[in-house]
């Protein structure tokens, strides 16, 4: 099994742990609770395939689900971004040349593509969970805002563990 696989599941336990001991427990201004478990699926190798993609994102977030009481709310977000992970890579101007079977971590990528990356993503996670979480479309806009917010602390708080724990790929 490949090393980066191994790190990857270690990563896992950790983000879900500190997810589900700590993070969900702490609300701020009422509405403000960072997601970092989006980690995971953020930062497995390009070259992953989708299907193994889509499999670990309905899993990690089903696990999740199970810890907090959500029933599927997790899963179904999870299971988006991991689908729409290669097509918002695709989408993301890259200048220079990409190695695919590197990370999407911030200290192999530059630091706009980056952003752009965890904030689309984190956005589509956020904008899903809280809407089906509300189950309407009643107070759009206050729902918009929340989900903004939150996404704006989820990647904060998913750059700050960037910087504090991830270190540069090996390139071959």
């Amino acid at each position: 099994m490949n090393n980066i696989y191994i790190k990857q599941g270690i990563a896992f336990v950790l983000l879900f742990l500190l997810q589900v001991l700590l993070l969900n427990k702490i609300v701020f201004l009422g509405f403000l609770t960072p997601m970092i478990y989006l980690l995971f699926i953020l930062s497995l190798p390009f070259d992953t395939p989708k299907w193994l993609l889509v499999v670990l994102g309905f899993a990690a977030g089903l696990l999740i689900d199970c810890f907090t009481g959500c029933f599927g709310i997790h899963a179904l977000a999870l299971l988006f971004v991991a689908f729409f992970r290669n097509m918002v890579i695709a989408l993301i101007p890259f200048h220079g040349n990409r190695e695919y079977h590197l990370q999407p971590i911030y200290p192999d990528m530059k630091f706009l593509w980056y952003f752009q990356y965890v904030f689309y993503l984190t956005f589509l996670h956020h904008f899903i969970f809280y809407f089906i979480d509300a189950m309407s479309f009643n107070c759009f806009w206050r729902l918009f805002l929340i989900v903004f917010a939150n996404t704006l602390c989820s990647a904060g708080c998913i750059f700050l563990l960037q910087l504090l724990f991830y270190k540069p790929s090996k390139r071959y």
